[in-house]
């Protein structure tokens, strides 16, 4: 029916069709996930520690990339995974400052050489737009450094400066899984 008034008001083709479908049925599986994941947040309180989470890792995912799974439960608990260890477990360990900005330097470098990693049902990526998620990814998390360096430690900032890191393993174990199976 929708497909129908698409192609004759519109003269789309069935693969663009099926690009719309693929982003609407995306778009609404991560507000789903971010939906449920958030109740849990709600009912523990701690929505703007989730916020932020959110924010840090929407900036760093979407030019990044990172693992892809294929059925919307494994998405979801890991994604669950990612956000509980990042706001209710990882801030409760204290490290020294320096080890912060080491880890940021890690960071950095680890996401400039494996960005990005995108979900096979994506097209590949050419060299310009590796450049530019490489050139955004080294933005991003040296701009995350300069805020911690220039503001006080709080909960929103070690929260923040967790979920870069979750999100940096997550890209790694992504980077060699893509090298696994294209082997």
């Amino acid at each position: 029916m929708i497909k129908d008034y698409l192609q004759a008001d519109f003269g789309y083709t069935d693969y663009q069709i099926e690009q719309i479908r693929y982003t609407v049925v995306s778009v609404l599986s991560e507000l789903s996930k971010l939906f449920i994941i958030g109740v849990f947040f709600a009912l523990t309180h701690h929505i703007p520690q989730y916020l932020v989470a959110i924010i840090v890792l929407f900036m760093l995912r979407t030019c990044t990339g990172g693992l892809h799974f294929k059925h919307y439960v494994c998405c979801l608990l890991v994604s669950f995974l990612i956000f509980y260890l990042g706001i209710c477990q990882l801030p409760d360990i204290t490290l020294p400052r320096p080890i912060y900005f080491t880890l940021l330097l890690a960071c950095v470098i680890i996401n400039y050489l494996f960005a990005p990693v995108v979900s096979s049902c994506r097209p590949v990526p050419n060299g310009i737009q590796i450049k530019k998620s490489k050139r955004q990814s080294f933005a991003m998390i040296t701009l995350y450094a300069v805020i911690m360096f220039i503001l006080p430690s709080s909960q929103y900032i070690i929260t923040g400066f967790w979920i870069i890191q979750l999100q940096t393993l997550q890209l790694i174990a992504a980077k060699f899984q893509k090298r696994r199976c294209d082997l």
